[in-house]
């Protein structure tokens, strides 16, 4: 036992360097708290359980530190061969080593939970729910967890020296294609999906049996090839290194693998990324229902300009573009009319680009001075697609300038901002780009989801909230109804005069909620509720007009789930008559989520089987709760959901 104790004092003296720094870590991010944060509006859930994805990530770097040399440092220096002369066994030290840096990294992270604790603390009020400490206690054993399986799994890494992070990163990559092909239960793969808070803080929070359960299988395995590489006589592997530092074509697999880390772990990072932005891509869906063109790759890529746009084309589309281009001037000077947008910011040419896929069901986006969109395939020909285009172009020009006329403030506060975005380019495109009548699919679906549960201004300024909740692509028509009640009460310059006041010198930055919208009204002499007021009775006249066209159309907002041979099969709730209450010419649809905060690109849709029941493949939806919506879809026009729906998943039946 003596001899464990001075391993255990030993090995903590080697990391004592990283202690202190990390120590040195805490107290810094405490300051920066107090300098940047109201400690007394610093809730734990909310500002800390909220993003459990950037708690895994400090664990891995801190695992990342410590971990990598770990073993590997005994054999570099020379001194395992000093340890293997004392009445020692190599399994003692590879445990004392082990056990040390993960108390190491636990003790850091504990610290960080009991600064979360007390501020937590300071921030309670009479409001304040009571604290969750079930969920606090879990949280803090999945972190402890991570500890031990990201030490374990680095440990056996570090065995292949410079070499490591390049295999990690390989490891890395294949988790993530593997997630990406949806493979069955490659999620559970992905240490840092591990820890998933609920959305609210009164929600139960079940343990992640299954994918503790398969990372327990890895973290043994790692654990033993870990031991197993440390207790064996590595001779080999210094004449290796020797070799490899001394010859040509080792130097040059050296600056090779230095290059491929940086490539593999900068490529990761771009991927792990994308799917937050493609949810972006998807949020920004117009028309989920019609088609766009996907431009073959391998044609040539042509460029043309015109006084206020330069295009980006591929040969094939040249003929149609040269029609498009011959009316898209108009285009820009009708967006930018409306919007009085100054002569200093109409000289630089916006950039449009049709050369690159979008994601599908999208039109197009806007990013500052850059748009990319596809041609239009469908519906009908010639002129008709050509006009199809232009509206297009005329929405995302409009966003163009909304972020110049703001000076990207509502960029900044996109989460309060996304519905007027939205409404005001939509606006802008079925007023200026589209027949007449156009703006009836929207008229419909305001009205009929106003109909199944009233939609609240408070709601829309908080898009994230209200996505949770509801379709997250109400957003558009709501937003165009708001904008409508904008023009109705103050007139056509109303939209500019509010787009200016939001980007006023010396406006505030970076506020969001109802504050952004007060602020904005006010500063341009705008009555906020009067607007809301007048959006309050167009909704009530949608709501009589489409009881009155539609009948009353129920929402489905009950069912319960299983899971059968593979599948989750939705059982819902529908009225008797619920056939005889379905609008001519629609069908009942429904899409899941495997959990609340899950995005689109993680959710399946289903129409109404024979059997009154809605079934998507189980693949991802491992959790025993689901989420549901089910809604209306009107031949060519976007489905009409009601609320999410969350209900357990019953056991297995066959």
């Amino acid at each position: 036992m003596k001899a464990f104790r001075a391993v255990l004092w030993k090995e903590w003296m080697s990391l004592r360097p990283f202690a202190w720094l990390l120590v040195a870590l805490f107290f810094i991010g405490i300051i920066l708290v107090q300098a940047t944060e109201y400690f007394d509006e610093y809730p734990f859930w909310g500002k800390v359980m909220s993003d459990p994805a950037t708690v895994s990530g400090v664990t891995f770097v801190l695992a990342l530190v410590v971990a990598l040399g770990l073993m590997v440092r005994e054999s570099d220096e020379g001194t395992l061969l000093y340890l293997d002369g004392l009445p020692v066994r190599r399994i003692m030290v590879y445990v004392c080593k082990w056990l040390v840096a993960i108390t190491l990294i636990t003790a850091i992270n504990l610290l960080w939970f009991a600064e979360g604790l007390v501020y937590d603390w300071f921030s309670r009020n009479s409001l304040s729910p009571p604290t969750p400490w079930r969920s606090y206690g879990i949280f803090i054993a999945l972190e402890l967890y991570l500890s031990i399986y990201f030490v374990t799994i680095l440990v056996c890494f570090s065995f292949l020296r410079r070499w490591a992070l390049l295999a990690l990163g390989a490891a890395f990559w294949i988790v993530f294609w593997l997630t990406s092909l949806q493979v069955p239960y490659a999620e559970l793969l992905n240490p840092f999906l591990l820890i998933q808070t609920p959305a609210e803080i009164e929600a139960h929070w079940e343990w992640p049996v299954l994918q503790l359960s398969i990372m327990t299988i890895v973290l043994v395995i790692a654990w033993g090839l870990g031991y197993v590489l440390f207790s064996l006589r590595l001779g080999w592997a210094r004449s290796l290194q020797r070799i490899m530092r001394e010859t040509w074509w080792g130097k040059l697999a050296g600056g090779c693998s230095i290059m491929l880390i940086a490539v593999v772990w900068l490529g990761f990072l771009i991927a792990a990324s994308w799917d937050e932005g493609m949810e972006e891509v998807e949020e920004i869906a117009l028309k989920e229902q019609k088609e766009w063109e996907l431009i073959e790759a391998g044609n040539n890529i042509l460029t043309d300009e015109s006084d206020h746009f330069r295009f980006i084309y591929r040969g094939k589309i040249e003929r149609r573009m040269n029609r498009v281009i011959a009316k898209s001037d108009p285009v820009f000077e009708e967006v930018a009319n409306f919007l009085q947008v100054p002569e200093s910011m109409r000289e630089d040419l916006i950039t449009v680009d049709l050369s690159s896929p979008l994601a599908s069901h999208n039109a197009g986006q806007a990013y500052w001075k850059k748009i990319r969109m596809a041609l239009p395939a469908k519906p009908g020909k010639g002129k008709r697609r050509e006009a199809e285009a232009l509206a297009i172009l005329g929405h995302e020009v409009a966003h163009v300038f909304i972020d110049q006329l703001t000076k990207g403030r509502l960029e900044e506060s996109f989460n309060s901002a996304r519905w007027f975005h939205e409404g005001l380019a939509s606006y802008i495109e079925f007023r200026f780009f589209r027949e007449e009548g156009a703006y009836d699919e929207y008229r419909r679906w305001v009205g009929l989801a106003s109909i199944w549960g009233e939609v609240h201004f408070s709601e829309m300024v908080n898009n994230a909230e209200m996505a949770r909740l509801r379709d997250f692509n109400l957003a558009y028509p709501a937003g165009h109804l708001w904008v409508r009640s904008l023009v109705r009460v103050y007139g056509d310059e109303a939209p500019a005069k509010l787009l200016a006041a939001i980007g006023r010198e010396g406006g505030p930055e970076k506020i969001d909620g109802m504050a952004l919208w007060r602020d904005g009204c006010l500063a341009c002499d705008f009555d906020l509720e009067r607007i809301r007021s007048d959006f309050r009775k167009q909704l009530a006249g949608l709501r009589d007009e489409y009881r009155q066209e539609l009948g009353d159309v129920p929402e489905i907002s009950e069912g319960s789930a299983e899971r059968r041979s593979g599948k989750i099969v939705l059982i819902p709730v529908l009225p008797e008559d619920w056939e005889a209450s379905l609008p001519e010419g629609s069908e009942l649809i429904c899409r899941l989520r495997p959990r609340q905060d899950a995005g689109p690109t993680q959710w399946r849709h289903s129409t109404l089987g024979k059997d009154e029941t809605f079934s998507v493949p189980a693949l991802n939806f491992l959790s025993r709760e689901i989420g549901f919506q089910v809604g209306l879809r009107f031949k060519g026009s976007m489905p009409i959901f009601g609320e999410w729906v969350n209900v357990p998943v019953d056991a297995t039946s066959e």
